[in-house]
């Protein structure tokens, strides 16, 4: 697997980077064990999880360290931890998990926008000493902030960010479902003052592109501001999540089934599916395999979040790898459009 530098920092990270939100919930230990040994010996090196991965499967039975629990203790297991680029996140915990089900255990999704953690001072000092202790690790890699933060400063936020960054517990900070102007703005702040400075941006980005306006709730896709906002500032690299929507892209009925399909259920969508589906033909790959491909020559660079609840789906995502895009592909690719 190829390196790419993770923004102008001159650390060298996997082109694509593992994302372990299931692990220790959806994904059994046994299973979370092999997709990491596996992206390890094929050159993979990134990491990605949070401190609230995954509270939301299940009945109520997990409280959301699962999966920094479980990669700690991979780590421990395998000697790795200097082998991995580590990334975890703050602020999108909840204060009262219990209060997020109703007695038969289902989320009452309407009270969660209120109950977010957030990234005041003292949550991201608590935030980050449980997840360097559930990691079983002395520093953070990459620390982002989850979720999009408007009640407290981002002066605060940020000095608070630095003075981890000083005190050695975290390497680099990065964001993560930020508005473009949001993520200038607290740039602006970090060199005004002389601080550590966003080096990543976690955005949802796939092959579709959502309807204009369409409100995703505290997800933000990835559009042409954005895309054009990299292309000026090589500074910050963008990791993309949820790559795949899901897995929508080989399977009709799936699609009709994803909770966020109203978002894409466009002409825009059935037009780039068609050549999707012309061009995935002519290489003999999947529909997601060429999603990930395309992800993977974009211009400006992108590193795919690459996830897998099955050691057979996770082989399969790897095969995207070896795809070869020519550019008069790309060109038909991202021309698509009603």
């Amino acid at each position: 697997m190829k390196k790419v530098e993770l923004g102008k920092t001159g650390v060298e990270v996997s082109q694509l980077c593992l994302g372990c939100m299931i692990m220790g919930t959806t994904t059994d230990k046994n299973t979370s064990y092999n997709i990491l040994d596996q992206f390890l010996d094929q050159g993979g090196n990134f990491l990605d999880t949070a401190n609230c991965y995954a509270w939301w499967i299940g009945k109520g039975e997990y409280n959301g360290h699962e999966s920094e629990t479980l990669l700690g203790e991979w780590m421990k297991e395998r000697g790795s931890r200097d082998k991995v680029f580590l990334a975890t996140k703050v602020g999108g915990g909840i204060n009262d998990l219990k209060n997020m089900r109703d007695p038969d255990g289902n989320i009452r999704w309407e009270r969660i926008p209120e109950a977010y953690e957030h990234l005041s001072p003292s949550v991201i000092r608590r935030g980050i000493e449980g997840s360097l202790r559930r990691l079983q690790t002395d520093h953070i890699d990459l620390y982002y902030t989850h979720i999009e933060d408007r009640i407290t400063p981002l002066e605060d936020i940020l000095g608070t960010l630095n003075d981890l960054v000083l005190e050695g517990k975290v390497r680099h900070i990065a964001c993560s479902n930020l508005r473009t102007w949001r993520l200038e703005r607290a740039r602006q702040i970090s060199a005004r003052n002389g601080w550590a400075s966003f080096v990543a941006w976690q955005q949802e980005y796939s092959y579709l592109r959502p309807k204009n306006g369409a409100d995703l709730g505290i997800s933000v896709h990835v559009d042409d501001e954005e895309l054009d906002y990299l292309k000026a500032n090589p500074q910050v690299s963008l990791l993309a999540y949820s790559p795949l929507l899901k897995g929508i892209y080989d399977d009709p009925v799936k699609r009709e089934q994803y909770y966020n399909w109203w978002a894409y259920n466009t002409d825009d969508s059935r037009a780039r599916l068609k050549v999707l589906d012309e061009i995935a033909r002519e290489l003999g790959v999947s529909n997601n395999q060429l999603v990930m491909a395309w992800l993977l020559h974009h211009r400006p660079t992108v590193i795919p979040i690459l996830a897998a609840s099955r050691l057979s789906q996770f082989e399969q995502n790897m095969q995207a790898l070896s795809i070869r895009l020519t550019d008069e592909q790309m060109q038909r690719l991202n021309a698509a459009s009603a």
